[in-house]
């Protein structure tokens, strides 16, 4: 199936149309020549403003530009936003200056990316790995969102000047590469690359030229493809945002590929793996930006930094990739549960975007502001909310598909439209009318969504209709059409009750197509809306207790509805509560997940108090460093040497046979003590605990497999010398050996 363009596809009233609009603002409130500042300097060039702040002045600068020109060319599109379209080509000019002005095709915001990318010509395996040292952060990641950008503002935004741009882009990678080994280039594999393998794919389609295709099968990272290619879930551990572009590209490149790659067999078994046993009710997955255990949902329970948008975002690319390869119910499924629940609530109705989406029940979410938060859900977010129109239609050959229940006009292949009116899940009723300038024949399918058991009363002009065809997921129509014909039918919806997936007597409630929540109060949302802090993607407001959370009933027992979209529960234990769409609760904490009583209510609130026990800790912790995670290492400036992180299922440390530091915040002198978490390794390990340069604390630890995976905590307390705000922290190997596995370092308020 192939999604109708934007520019084909007018939303009409409701929530998506509403968060298209919102987005238009935002993105044009950003001032679009400090974007440009990072790669007009990197070319040598003067910016007409400063960079912005936040990620725009740190390694990562310039990343959003590439976001900026998707979401421009998208929003020109979908609302034929005349300034939008003015502001795309005026961006894509001045990404042309800048490449002019550097002179080999190279173009991008990465502090010394030039020199830095250069080293690479000769530089062999040492070279690909310092590309994704601590100093460097992402630089191809960073790469990758222009290289997109420009692609998208040609492909979506029929800017003729960003093919040429993006073409000659590519062109310099290809120079550079030529003389890269084939070891050295998995090496380089091995950072963060963003889809770069989608990109040469689709370049390829666009230029017909055979290097293209064969970058894009280049730049398959083995070390991904092959567990996949055998089936095999290996991704517990790895850092989700880093995989999913990776594989959205092997469904790309599966298609400029011989028969027999595996590229498409691969993608399928990740985006299994991923939806059946990795996703939340809302379409989100991943803690703290990983991969957990898929047997053990604690983490999504427990932890503050629940699903990150980027991830759904780019989930959703994989699925319209796959989706085009071939058509199966469940990848609409798929793509109607992440937009309805994750995508749609991820933006506040008057502007700002999410990072994290807590899961934990009493929690809340944090929201950018325009002028402070860069991150990458940012870039993320401004794309996705202005995409809604392409997955509402599509076409199979000469079948036109109707995917989505939204309000919603198409322009049809052959003249005409097809205008769908729909309100679910308030109402069940969908409405189609052809309005075609003389009859013509073609089949039309009708999704049958998996929440809903069968289209009902679907009528022709007012007739019942007798000769349907039926598929899985889908009814068929096979006829000549007359202008306007008028198709009606209803998609019955139930309320449903909906497990974590490992099973744990945990559930979330959904009508139809959305998803349930509760709201909580609106105490201590500190930074509901984010500034230029380091972490201020977090909602860093305390964790509320769980220990008192209702218990309700397995299913949907003890829940009546009350109104329009509204569901009262009378749990098994504890007071009642009302339930409405997650996607409209903003400015609030939620619970989407409820605790079930199973077996006896003493033993569950036990379990529920047990789960309090992190809060304690979490509750005096003034700033914590989560090591071997790509973000928390980079926002507290890591600087390591001869250093590397070890995965054990969901467990992540780092490990040095030199010395690694960070930089924790303590700005009102609060810190009393430090908690390193401390991982045994297979090997004899030693290392000094050093703050602001004075030791602190010594750890030594023999080799031995049966304790290996404790995590040992050591306390020591700072020094008159460790009040400043900055507080340095450095992990030194000593006695020949290496450190031992560094997990997590907090600062406490008091010792614990």
């Amino acid at each position: 199936m192939e999604l109708f363009p934007l520019s084909a596809v007018r939303l009409g009233p409701g929530p998506f149309a509403d968060a298209v609009r919102t987005d238009l603002a935002y993105v044009l409130e950003l001032d679009t020549d400090r974007l440009l500042a990072p790669l007009l300097a990197e070319s040598g060039l003067t910016p007409a403003a400063p960079p912005y702040g936040n990620w725009e002045s740190a390694a990562i600068a310039g990343h959003t530009l590439g976001h900026h020109l998707s979401a421009l060319a998208a929003l020109a599109a979908a609302l034929g936003s005349r300034e939008a379209r003015e502001r795309l080509d005026r961006t894509v000019a001045e990404v042309a200056r800048a490449q002019d002005a550097v002179g080999t095709g190279y173009v991008g915001g990465v502090p010394g990316g030039a020199a830095l990318f250069e080293a690479l010509r000769h530089g062999g395996v040492a070279a690909a790995r310092e590309l994704g040292s601590s100093a460097h952060w992402v630089p191809w990641y960073n790469l990758h969102k222009t290289f997109q950008g420009l692609l998208d503002a040609h492909r979506t935004g029929g800017n003729a000047q960003a093919l040429q741009v993006v073409t000659r882009f590519a062109d310099w990678w290809l120079d550079v590469a030529a003389t890269m080994d084939d070891a050295a280039f998995q090496a380089m594999l091995d950072t963060e690359h963003g889809a770069m393998n989608d990109v040469f794919a689709t370049l390829s389609t666009l230029t017909g030229r055979a290097d293209h295709a064969a970058m894009a099968r280049r730049f398959t990272h083995r070390a991904l493809l092959g567990p996949l290619a055998e089936g095999r879930d290996a991704l517990t551990g790895l850092h989700a945002n880093t995989q999913i572009p990776k594989v959205l590209g092997f469904a790309g490149t599966a298609a400029v590929s011989e028969p027999g790659s595996g590229l498409h067999e691969a993608a399928d078994t990740f985006w299994r793996t991923v939806v059946e046993r990795r996703t939340v009710a809302i379409g989100g997955n991943s803690v703290r930006e990983h991969f957990h255990d898929p047997d053990d949902f604690t983490p999504v329970i427990d932890e503050r930094e629940g699903p990150e948008f980027c991830n759904t975002f780019h989930m959703l690319r994989l699925t319209a990739a796959l989706n085009r390869l071939g058509t199966r119910p469940e990848y609409l499924d798929y793509a109607e549960r992440a937009l309805f629940n994750h995508v749609l609530s991820a933006q506040h109705p008057d502007g700002g975007f999410v990072y994290f989406t807590p899961m934990r029940p009493r929690h809340y979410r944090v929201y950018s502001t325009p002028h402070s938060c860069f991150w990458c859900c940012v870039g993320t977010g401004m794309e996705a909310q202005a995409r809604y129109g392409e997955w509402v239609f599509g076409t199979e050959g000469d079948t036109v598909a109707v995917n989505l229940p939204v309000a919603a006009e198409v322009d049809l292949p052959g003249g005409g439209t097809l205008r769908l009116d729909a309100d679910v899940p308030r109402d069940d009723r969908v409405r189609l009318r052809l309005d075609l300038p003389a009859p013509r024949a073609f089949p039309l399918r009708l999704r049958v969504p998996s929440w809903c058991d069968d289209l009902v009363d679907l009528e022709v002009d007012g007739a019942p209709v007798r000769d349907a065809r039926r598929s899985p997921g889908a009814v068929h129509l096979d006829r000549a059409w007359a202008p306007g014909t008028v198709v009606t039918y209803r998609l019955p919806m139930r309320l449903r009750a909906e497990r974590l997936p490992d099973g744990s007597p945990w559930q979330a409630y959904a009508f139809g197509p959305t998803v349930l929540a509760a709201r909580d109060g609106d105490a201590h949302l500190e930074g509901l809306f984010a500034d230029d802090a380091r972490w201020g993607h977090v909602a860093h407001g305390p964790l509320v207790s769980l220990a008192d959370l209702p218990l309700v009933a397995d299913g949907t027992a003890g829940v009546e509805a009350t109104g329009p979209l509204r569901f009262r529960v009378r749990p098994v234990d504890g007071e009642p509560f009302e339930l409405e769409p997650f996607a409209g609760v903003h400015g609030t904490r939620y619970t989407v997940y409820w605790p079930v009583a199973e077996g006896d209510v003493a033993a569950r609130r036990a379990a529920l108090l047990d789960l309090d026990a992190g809060a304690a800790v979490d509750d005096i912790t003034l700033d914590r460093v989560a090591f071997g995670e790509q973000q928390p290492e980079a926002d507290h400036g890591l600087r390591a040497s001869a250093s590397d992180v070890g995965v054990a299922g969901a467990l992540r440390w780092r490990t040095t046979r030199d010395r690694m530091a960070v930089t924790l915040r303590d700005p009102e002198g609060r810190a009393v003590s430090l908690r390193v978490g401390v991982r045994q390794l297979d090997v004899p390990t030693a290392a000094e605990i050093r703050v602001a340069g004075a030791v602190v604390a010594t750890v030594r630890l023999e080799a031995g497999g049966a304790t290996s995976d404790v995590v040992r905590p050591v306390l020591a307390e700072l020094t008159a010398a460790g009040r400043p705000a900055d507080v340095e922290l450095e992990v030194v190997a000593v006695d020949d050996r290496p450190t031992p596995g560094i997990t997590t370092v907090r600062l406490l308020r008091w010792q614990a």
